[in-house]
């Protein structure tokens, strides 16, 4: 009779599995950017500290990681070298922002309150836009990192859409009813 519960509430309640489902594919997303993040910033330090340094990512003069992450919109997301200037403490890499906003997103990732998922998905599709402008004011130069970065965190955005969404149409009061009828 218990197995015969489980299996009706599974069928009723289907959208739980969605819910988990896009919670799984956030994290993935996230600590996939979160590892992009971390090789970019790898070669930005190798290069600041080794010119002879060649990145595994330079495939070609357009796709190449050295060059890219050498122009000035590679660090303090294209704004803060202009506004406050490139020797300011700020100006950091675009990387270590990434890196802080993608372990952000993961760990806000494990709540399923409304806001704290709103909160994520301004913060990634904020991060997907000055991804995006960054890439576009340093083309016609690319890096393939960068470029799978900014893939990434378009599907997070999208994931992170879909939780939302999901969360605004999942009807609590009938899960804490179910559960009690389980017990």
């Amino acid at each position: 009779q218990a197995y015969n519960c489980l299996i009706h509430f599974y069928k009723r309640y289907k959208i739980v599995i969605a819910m988990s489902c896009s919670s799984l594919l956030t994290t993935t997303l996230s600590l996939t950017g979160l590892l992009l993040s971390v090789s970019s910033l790898y070669i930005t330090i190798t290069l600041s500290s080794d010119k002879t340094y060649v990145a595994p990512c330079d495939l070609s003069p357009t796709l190449n990681c050295s060059s890219f992450l050498t122009t000035p919109y590679s660090t303090g997301l294209g704004l803060v070298g202009p506004v406050l200037g490139y020797d300011h403490q700020a100006n950091l890499p675009n990387s270590v922002f990434s890196i802080i906003i993608f372990t952000v997103i993961f760990l806000a990732n494990f709540s399923s309150n409304m806001s704290v998922v709103t909160m994520m998905l301004v913060l990634a599709t904020i991060t997907w836009i000055f991804k995006s402008t960054v890439v576009i004011m340093s083309l016609p130069m690319m890096c393939p990192i960068t470029l799978t970065c900014l893939v990434t965190t378009m599907f997070m955005v999208l994931t992170i859409f879909n939780k939302r969404k999901s969360l605004d149409t999942f009807p609590t009061n009938k899960i804490n009813q179910a559960f009690k009828k389980l017990i």
